[in-house]
C-alpha cells in the first residue's frame, strides 16, 4: 500500500514539474495533515508550523523550474519542513543544533481513541507515555517516523540524514530501551 501511495504522489509530482500547477494543490491537500502532524512533534507553535508549510509550498511553486524528480515525495517534504523549521529556530536563537530540537512523541489521542478505554487500557497508556518520555528526542523522532509515519528505513535515512545501518541500529536500540523501560527490565 505504501508503495502505491508513493508512486501516486510521485506521478502527481511529475505532473507538477511538467507544468500542471493544479498538481501542487493536490500534493498540498494530500500532504498537509502529515506535515502538520510532524511539525507538532518538533514545536508547540501551531502558527509557526502552518507558516512553514505555507512557505515550503510557496518556495516549491516559485522554484518549480529548478526542481527535479524525487525518489520519495513524502520524505522530501518532511525533510524540507524540518529544515524550514530549523531555519526559523536559527533566526530566533543564536546557536542551535538541529539535533537539539526537542521531538515530542506523546501518543496522540487519535491513536488511543481507536480503543475502548478500560482501567487496564488507561494504565497501559500511562505506562507507554512515561516510557516514551525516557527516550531521547532523536529516538522519539525515529520511532515516530518509522511506526507512525510508516517510513521505510531508506526514507528514515533521508529524513534523519544518517546511513542505512545507523537507522536500523537507532530503531533497534530504541526498541530495546523502550522495552526495558516499559517492562522494567
Amino acid at each position: 500500500m505504501s508503495n502505491y501511495i508513493n508512486n501516486k504522489n510521485n506521478d502527481i509530482w511529475s505532473k507538477f514539474l511538467a507544468g500542471d500547477v493544479d498538481a501542487l494543490a493536490i500534493i498540498y491537500s494530500e500532504q498537509y495533515t502529515r506535515l502538520y502532524s510532524y511539525g507538532c512533534k518538533i514545536t508547540d507553535d501551531k502558527e509557526l508550523i502552518k507558516d512553514c508549510i505555507q512557505d515550503l509550498f510557496l518556495k516549491i511553486y516559485i522554484n518549480r523550474s529548478n526542481l527535479r524528480e524525487t525518489v520519495n515525495l513524502n520524505t522530501y517534504l518532511i525533510r524540507a519542513l524540518k529544515n524550514k523549521l530549523y531555519d526559523k529556530f536559527v533566526t530566533n536563537i543564536e546557536i542551535y543544533s538541529i539535533d537539539a530540537i526537542p521531538f515530542d512523541l506523546t501518543c496522540e489521542e487519535s491513536f488511543f481513541s481507536q480503543f475502548i478505554m478500560t482501567d487496564e487500557d488507561l494504565l497501559q497508556k500511562n505506562k507507554l507515555t512515561k516510557s516514551l518520555k525516557m527516550l531521547s528526542d532523536r529516538q522519539r523522532e525515529a520511532i515516530y517516523l518509522k511506526f507512525i509515519q510508516e517510513l521505510t528505513y531508506d526514507e528514515l535515512c533521508e529524513v534523519l540524514e544518517i546511513n542505512y545501518q545507523s537507522a536500523k541500529n537507532l530503531i533497534s536500540r530504541t526498541l530495546i530501551k523502550l522495552r526495558e523501560v516499559y517492562f522494567g527490565l
